[in-house]
């Protein structure tokens, strides 16, 4: 389930949209039980509030403070100012007007209210929840008060408790889109699918629910997997877009439909919201996403390289324009943009692992090393940088290093095929062939697939005259993987000495074939295709 960040902008749209200015009306109809309250003085209150409603911010001000000086109305007064400073976003300020007032007057439901929201709005949810809990527990009737707690609650992934709270207004929250979004998180995350299934069908028979309550919505049901009741929702939000189109709108259903793996509607969106504004650099990169997706790697590139040209300094655009170079084998155009997303975002972890690999790829070891040196530090029992490391040690030659840190990284993570590929790899140049062979035949046990182990068993097995187990092993590499060099290679070497001289050639020819077409690959440079 989400973080309390990512519901943050939730909690926050609630809040802004429907939260202080009705509050405020019920509050000043509540303190009306004021024994001495002039009625001058009440009158700048309620105008207050008026003017607050209709935006009059300074005007309300102005009509707050006059009632500021008249100690039955001062707590009231105070409280408008905690209001308008929420308002206005200035939530410290807020924080200490509502305080004030309520510790003049600590009955006041809607000041408590309102200070529950200005902490949560300073990303403070125990004290926001201390106040909404105080709240409720002087006026148990508070739809606001209610409501606010009950969000708190899920905000802290107290789901149970949210629906306890929330139960008194269940009806109530079931006639509103912020409602029903708050039960759909509740029961999703409570694996509740039938309340969650019926809340759909309050959904549609709500008058007019915003485009981005909409989208939360459905994003919601796609999270708990109802799909299909997702796509009926996203689909209403694409008839709004035929009818009335919109680039924020089209980006939006765009990123959802992607998240549900539907990747037609998601590039038809991305590309509306595109063509609606040709500057969406975001647009090209969930683009991007979907042809990666799909396998073409040189269209992503394209849609990448465009998005670059428009906002070059951005490192997450930087970060997978090099990675998918990477794929590419482009190395020349991989290694500069990864670096310079490391340089914008050095804390980024998958930017730097990404730019150790590349450079990996391009021989640069030592740079390699110190990269991934850097992330053990922040990470020292990670099994994935471990086998990183051990690779690399490796690759240099550092085979004592490879192995203790490779065997670090199984015992972290034992199911990983190329920890101990590398461990293989290892002992075979350590010429400990039986350890060599032992790792290649446990890994092949559990993953039949890996087509580089049948490569080097076999070729161990040749080296030690096995010829059937060899041939068996090497046939079932090309079987696997028909590009691979080695494979054909060592398969020619076998029936080189088992006297099988035309099949030799064969396979030494379709070996050479390999690495000719390998080579003009590396030499390859960044072509520009424009995406159709």
């Amino acid at each position: 389930m989400r973080s309390f960040g990512e519901r943050a902008e939730f909690l926050r749209h609630c809040a802004c949209r429907a939260g202080p200015t009705l509050c405020w009306y019920k509050l000043c109809l509540a303190l009306l039980i004021f024994p001495i309250v002039g009625l001058a003085q009440l009158n700048h209150i309620e105008m207050a509030a008026r003017l607050l409603s209709q935006g009059q911010i300074d005007q309300a001000e102005t009509e707050a403070r006059q009632a500021l000086g008249n100690p039955p109305t001062r707590a009231l007064a105070l409280a408008m100012l905690g209001t308008i400073r929420l308002q206005e976003g200035k939530y410290k300020e807020s924080t200490s007007f509502l305080t004030q007032a309520l510790a003049i007057n600590p009955h006041l439901v809607g000041a408590r209210t309102s200070l529950g929201n200005a902490y949560l709005l300073q990303g403070k949810p125990d004290l926001a929840r201390r106040s909404f809990q105080q709240a409720v527990k002087l006026d148990p009737g508070n739809f606001n008060a209610r409501f606010e707690l009950a969000k708190v609650d899920a905000s802290l992934h107290n789901y149970r408790r949210s629906l306890e709270v929330a139960g008194p207004i269940v009806a109530q929250l079931s006639e509103s889109d912020d409602g029903i979004l708050l039960l759909a998180t509740d029961y999703g995350s409570l694996g509740e699918k039938e309340a969650l299934r019926g809340l759909v069908r309050n959904w549609q028979q709500l008058p007019a629910a915003s485009d981005e309550t909409s989208l939360e919505f459905g994003n919601v049901l796609a999270m708990f997997g109802m799909i299909l009741e997702a796509k009926q929702v996203f689909e209403a939000e694409e008839v709004k877009i035929a009818e009335h189109p919109s680039p924020t709108l089209a980006l939006q259903l765009g990123k959802s439909y992607l998240s549900l793996g539907v990747m037609d509607r998601a590039e038809q969106n991305f590309q509306c919201a595109l063509d609606l504004n040709p500057a969406c650099t975001v647009c090209d990169q969930g683009l991007a996403e979907i042809a990666e997706r799909q396998g073409n790697t040189e269209k992503a590139l394209a849609y990448l390289v465009t998005a670059k040209q428009l906002d070059p300094e951005d490192p997450e655009i930087l970060f997978e324009f090099g990675r998918v170079c990477l794929q590419r084998n482009l190395l020349e155009d991989a290694l500069p943009a990864l670096e310079k997303a490391v340089a914008l975002k050095p804390d980024r972890d998958p930017y730097v692992f990404v730019l150790a690999s590349a450079n990996v790829a391009r021989g640069n070891l030592s740079k390699a090393a110190s990269l991934f040196a850097r992330l053990l530090q922040k990470h020292p029992h990670d099994a994935v940088v471990k086998y990183s490391i051990g690779a690399v040690n490796y690759l240099q030659g550092k085979y004592p290093e490879a192995e203790s840190l490779l065997k670090q990284s199984l015992q972290a993570q034992p199911d990983q095929v190329a920890a101990s590929y590398y461990l293989g790899l290892t002992y075979d140049a350590l010429g400990e062939d039986d350890r060599a062979v032992a790792v290649f035949r446990d890994l092949l046990r559990s993953h039949a697939e890996h087509a580089p182990s049948c490569v080097k068993l076999g070729s161990i097995l040749l080296r030690q005259h096995h010829y059937d187990e060899a041939q068996e092993e090497l046939e079932r590499a090309v079987l696997l993987d028909p590009g691979s060099v080695q494979a054909h290679y060592q398969l020619g070497l076998l029936f080189r000495r088992l006297g099988r001289t035309a099949e030799s050639d064969s396979q030494f020819a379709e070996s050479r074939k390999l690495e000719a077409e390998r080579s003009s690959q590396t030499d390859l440079k960044l072509r520009l295709l424009l995406p159709e």
